[in-house]
């Protein structure tokens, strides 16, 4: 299912003047139209993070060619639903790269399709990919064409286990998590574990369940017989609610702490009542005052009738990202050249450092993952709340 956008991003909300990358010339871009690639899953599971990925494009290519397009040339980005499967996510970035011939790709979303397209990269597509929210540790090693603008979920954690341990004096808890979904498993499986002991929290238990269940009531009833003061999750946020309310019904009121994919806005609303007092990690806080993403969340409102996963905000800077890259790496944007300007966008992208975003700078790190910090949220009051500027 193909969607095609003319997406923009002249970052109205920021002003970002630098240099060519890396000492390159800034090329004149030449042809009729600058195209680049969009993934995203607006099907399945993963939906939501979809639809608030391809509405986030949209609105940022619309802002770029109302300015100019990049390097005075329309913007142009095809964009495919590749319905959170990984043999579709295949075919997808055969058809971006070898027939569409797009100079890089925005995408894809979740780490078990970023993990099977990654090796494809280096061997034959040599065509970068930048995943908005991917989090899985360890996936950008896996080619040197593979980039994410989000933070792993170790980077993501860290902080906020540290913070929900500290308020609510956790001293044991059990990890309850997806044993199929890619990077719930990595959360529950190695990454929790490693945090909670670092905190001096005893893990009393690891509980699985399968992406697709619904009756959680045999992890929570194991939970409660373990006299526990927190659950930390590896779950997608629907499964995280279902959770919640289960341990509410069990009358099991302990904390809970989750990574992130359980961080959505849709957590809160599928929780109700039982959400209260979660902690949460996220790559991008929507409640953050600044003008630039309140101009954003209002834009993206607008749009979709509500606010996305940090899968929105993520996408929407890699356009801004992208545009900078092409102007001033060297791309000319010709046939002829198309492979030597996917190059530079490869190493032009990996070496951002600083670059302006509404999910905060995109700085990429040695292993072409994001970096930078990470807001720590709670549920307050039926509302995400950043913990740290109290």
């Amino acid at each position: 299912m193909r969607f095609s956008a003319m997406f923009v991003t002249a970052m109205s909300v920021v002003a970002f003047a630098v240099a060519p990358i890396g000492g390159a010339e800034a090329a004149t871009v030449a042809g009729p139209k600058v195209k680049l690639g969009c993934m995203v899953p607006l099907t399945g599971k993963g939906a939501e993070w979809g639809q608030g990925a391809k509405a986030s494009i949209e609105i940022a290519q619309q802002e770029i060619n109302a300015k100019g397009g990049i390097g005075g040339v329309p913007l142009e980005i095809n964009c495919y639903d590749y319905q959170t499967q990984e043999a579709e996510g295949l075919k997808i970035i055969n058809r971006l790269v070898e027939r569409d011939k797009v100079l890089a790709v925005v995408g894809p979303c979740f780490s078990a399709v970023f993990e099977v397209i990654a090796p494809q990269l280096d061997s034959r597509l040599k065509t970068s990919i930048i995943s908005y929210c991917s989090s899985k540790p360890g996936l950008s090693a896996m080619s040197r064409w593979a980039l994410r603008n989000t933070l792993t979920s170790d980077k993501q954690l860290t902080p906020v286990v540290g913070a929900w341990v500290k308020e609510y004096g956790i001293k044991k808890a059990v990890i309850i998590h997806d044993a199929e979904d890619a990077v719930s498993k990595a959360e529950g499986a190695a990454i929790l574990p490693g945090l909670l002991k670092s905190n001096k929290v005893e893990v009393a238990d690891i509980l699985t369940y399968r992406t697709k269940d619904t009756d959680y009531s045999a992890q929570i009833t194991r939970a409660k017989s373990l006299g526990i003061q927190g659950i930390a999750l590896g779950s997608c946020y629907q499964n995280a609610a279902a959770i919640a309310k289960e341990a509410r019904k069990q009358g099991l009121n302990v904390p809970m702490v989750g990574g992130a994919c359980a961080g959505a806005p849709g957590f809160i609303d599928l929780a109700g009542k039982a959400a209260e007092g979660a902690y949460m990690s996220t790559a991008a806080w929507l409640e953050d005052p600044r003008p630039e993403v309140q101009a954003y969340v209002k834009k993206i409102v607008a749009k979709l009738g509500t606010q996305p996963p940090y899968s929105g905000p993520r996408s929407y800077d890699i356009v801004y990202g992208l545009k900078h890259v092409i102007e001033n790496s060297g791309v000319t944007n010709k046939p002829g050249d198309l492979a030597s300007d996917r190059e530079k966008i490869r190493t032009g992208f990996a070496a951002l450092k600083g670059f302006p975003g509404v999910a905060g700078e995109i700085t990429m790190n040695e292993v072409r993952d994001g970096a930078g910090s990470t807001a720590i949220l709670k549920v307050v009051n039926g509302k995400y709340i950043d913990v740290r500027k109290k």
